[in-house]
């Protein structure tokens, strides 16, 4: 006996196989019943029911399951329709039938997520007596809707509200499903047959390898364009070889072939300048910058001087007050700020060691830092150099199996390419096929490009044509003559008409009334401007006085701070604790002075080495160039000298030849 979920996956497939416009439902169902008759009785029958209750009653079951997935089934899949559409059948037609039991195992057979969601939307009781109600109604008598379908399904709401708890308690304890007892084996006897003869077995097909693409040249081959620019610096060079051996053999009188004593000079401050800029640069402390700036000149634009100026009446309107106040109360506050001010002076002071402490505490703590920084960046050193003997030993390791990789691989093309070599006659057939197909597709565009072409042709003519025609009338001559009276107005029947000569008038007496204007504004503007600047200079004139009574006024307070500084730093002087922790610093820095020291001297040595290096193989290559260079002047010469003796040979020689004839006519 099949399982429930083998019976609903197949009539949910025989559902998707159904086409309403290509199949009837009875031929459909007698085909279905035919094909499941050798599984038996119960599955045939149960197949049969179920695809013939889908099949007639759809367009009920379509309104519940379209409504899901608009609602609550937006995450499910519309290949799944079929399915909940043999559930809901089920559950509205055929549940007293098969009773909860049955019900409830055909769900178990089923995703246990995809049914609970539908049947708590399916067994809702607002949406049965609301909308799916409503629904059926419109396709079946109401009294049928109520009595044979929403009753039986409201009388089972606490059921398979039961069942709905009970798949939600499986999706979130995970309970294990109880398996079917399986049905006990029975023993049959051997069916012992006679053997059939051995047939002959077909042969095997030989598979074919699959037609890949050629390897690129460019894997094996360098690229054109660095074939190119080698050739181009060959001739470059060759045509530079030209030119210096020119410049040799031909030097001008006035050139100096010695190196000259000026030149040795600059060259030798150039190796100092580059030697100096190796060396290890001591950072210097910048200067101080001026604390008094005197003397400075600011520009002084209107609203500085404004803004200035409010400012220091502002301050003579306080100090005028103040006297006001002095004058009605005769109270005088001088004592009490003199007593203010030493105490002042002394929270100062107090506040000035304080800070001295804590700057000379974070000095100490800074050299501990550097102490610590070059101890650690010493054990990085020799933690750098044990990596770098570990890498050195890992790339050797990895060179070793890239190399042996890469002989393996060349083996392996090698075998590819012998095992290749049988296709080459089969791909050369299908090239000539393809080839004579290219050629007749080719015969067929050319036929239609020329009868295309011949319609635009045609077209072509008859627009031009056209053209011709609208312009001929275009260039027919049009008589309009139009006389031109300006005293008189146009005759457009407006409020406002007026004649040219009336406007030009009118435009021209606008124009004087605008230049009054325009005049009598800038005899104001400038009125106005004069009157503005004498305010500024009254101004100026103000600022400046109170400008002197400030400067004195400040350097009496800057002569009070410099006694003051004076007084504080004798007393940090006298203090105890900070000679101690001034101690402390200048033996911190000692030691970190004399770790520098010794890095530099390390420093200096290697440097000193490497530049000794560099040096003698920078004087080795410049004496192997000048040798070079010489060998090839010398070579040069000894080159013009044979050349040189070569065209005079050959010059004598034609000399003698010329020569001849003409002994022999004297002769004669």
């Amino acid at each position: 006996m099949l399982s429930y979920s083998q019976l609903i996956s197949d009539i949910v497939h025989l559902l998707n196989q159904f086409d309403p416009q290509n199949n009837s439902t009875d031929h459909f169902i007698s085909e279905t019943a035919k094909k499941y008759q050798a599984q038996g009785e119960v599955e045939q029958t149960f197949i049969v029911e179920v695809l013939s209750g889908c099949l007639h009653y759809r367009p009920l079951l379509d309104v519940v399951v379209n409504e899901y997935y608009v609602r609550d089934g937006r995450t499910s899949l519309r290949s799944e329709s079929n399915l909940y559409v043999v559930i809901c059948y089920l559950a509205t037609f055929r549940l007293k039938e098969l009773g909860l039991k049955q019900f409830t195992k055909i769900i178990n057979s089923q995703p246990v997520k995809k049914m609970r969601q539908f049947l708590r939307f399916y067994f809702d009781s607002l949406n049965l007596t609301s909308w799916i109600k409503d629904e059926w109604c419109q396709l079946y008598d109401v009294a049928y809707v109520n009595q044979k379908l929403i009753d039986p399904l409201l009388s089972w709401l606490p059921d398979i509200s039961n069942l709905i708890d009970y798949l939600s308690k499986l999706l979130v304890h995970k309970i294990p499903k109880k398996k079917e007892s399986q049905p006990v084996t029975v023993p049959k006897e051997f069916n012992i047959t006679k053997p059939k003869p051995q047939s002959i077995p077909m042969p095997e097909e030989i598979p074919l390898l699959q037609v890949q693409r050629k390897i690129p040249r460019s894997t094996y081959e360098p690229p054109k364009e660095q074939h190119l620019l080698e050739t181009l610096k060959k001739k470059n060079r060759l045509r530079a070889e030209g030119h210096l051996l020119e410049a040799n053999t031909d030097p001008f009188h006035c050139a100096m072939i010695r190196e000259s004593d000026y030149k040795r000079r600059v060259l030798s401050e150039i190796m100092k300048e580059e030697e100096a800029k190796i060396k290890h640069k001591v950072q210097k402390a910048r200067p101080v910058p001026a604390q008094v700036m005197e003397n400075i000149p600011i520009k002084l634009n209107t609203a500085a001087i404004l803004r200035e100026n409010v400012l220091y009446e502002r301050r003579v309107k306080e100090e005028l007050q103040r006297i006001d106040q002095l004058i009605e109360a005769g109270h005088d506050p001088s004592k009490f700020n003199e007593l203010q001010k030493k105490k002042d002076e002394e929270l100062i002071e107090q506040q000035l060691a304080d800070a001295q402490r804590r700057c000379l505490e974070g000095k100490i703590l800074l050299e501990d830092v550097i102490l610590a920084r070059e101890a650690r960046i010493e054990e990085n050193r020799k933690k750098a150099a044990l990596q770098k003997e570990e890498s050195a030993e890992m790339m050797q390791k990895y060179t070793e199996d890239r190399l042996r990789k890469e002989k393996e691989a060349k083996e392996l093309v090698e075998r590819v390419i012998k095992g290749r070599h049988n296709t080459k006659q089969q791909k050369l057939k299908i090239q000539e096929g393809k080839q004579k197909m290219a050629k007749e597709l080719n015969k067929e565009t050319e036929e239609m490009l020329q009868q295309a072409l011949e319609k635009t042709s045609e077209e072509i003519r008859k627009k031009s044509e056209l053209i011709r025609e609208i312009r001929a009338m275009q260039m027919a001559p049009t008589f309009k003559h139009k006389l031109l009276d300006l005293t008189k107005p146009a005759g457009h029947n407006l409020l406002n008409e007026m004649s040219i000569v009336e406007l030009r008038e009118r435009l021209g007496l606008l124009k004087e009334a605008q230049l009054k204007a325009e005049e009598d504004k800038r005899d104001r503007i400038l009125n106005e401007k004069q009157a503005k600047e004498q305010l500024l200079l009254d101004k100026l004139q103000q600022i400046s006085l109170h400008r002197e009574a400030l400067s004195k006024k400040a350097m009496i307070r800057h002569r009070e701070e410099e006694l003051k500084k004076l007084k504080s730093s004798n007393l940090v002087m006298n203090n105890q604790q900070l000679a101690e922790l001034q101690k402390k610093l200048e033996e911190k820095k000692k030691e970190h002075q004399r770790l520098n020291e010794i890095r530099n001297r390390n420093t200096q040595e290697n440097l000193e080495r490497s530049l000794g290096s560099s040096i003698l193989n920078r004087k080795s290559k410049e004496i192997r160039w000048f040798k070079n260079m010489e060998d090839s002047r010398e070579n040069n010469i000894q080159m013009l000298k044979l050349r040189r003796m070569a065209a005079s040979v050959t010059h004598n020689k034609q000399r003698t030849f010329s020569q001849k004839p003409l002994q022999t006519t004297s002769a004669l």
